[in-house]
């Protein structure tokens, strides 16, 4: 199966973290902002790279985020696969799309998308918004 393991990939909590994977999996992809975004890497990769067929995974395979509307967003989501994948390889894939959703979170905290006060001390209702959004489980506004 792979070398990197399950164990490594629970571990990994910032964007050095993920990128340090790049030299197995490929070229870490991610646009994160405050209409949402992705983070992840190329789905044919990932499937090479655990041994599955490139259409059990979606073209990245990582994580997203939707932007839900009037400066809400939606949960940090995991890429999902088909179901088929079982086992070893379906924990895997659990583990690295987690691993993703923790770098998502990491870095939306830094950038400030998380803060519910804004520069001046002002509530960011925006934020605060997205937090209800997240802790209602909301991933999508369709």
């Amino acid at each position: 199966m792979s070398k990197i393991t399950i164990s490594q990939l629970n571990k990994i909590e910032t964007l050095e973290d993920l990128e340090a994977l790049q030299d197995e999996l490929g070229r870490l992809d991610y646009e994160i902002g405050y209409r949402g975004g992705h983070l992840g890497f190329n789905g044919n990769n990932i499937a090479g790279y655990i041994g599955v067929d490139e259409s059990d995974l979606s073209n990245g395979y990582g994580c997203g985020c939707n932007y839900l509307g009037g400066g809400l967003r939606g949960s940090i989501f995991a890429s999902g696969y088909n179901k088929e994948v079982t086992g070893r390889k379906a924990q895997w894939l659990n583990a690295l799309a987690d691993a993703c959703i923790r770098v998502y979170n990491w870095i939306e905290q830094g950038e400030g998308l998380q803060a519910e006060e804004d520069a001046d001390g002002e509530t960011n209702w925006d934020n605060v918004g997205t937090k209800s959004s997240r802790n209602a489980g909301i991933v999508s506004a369709y």
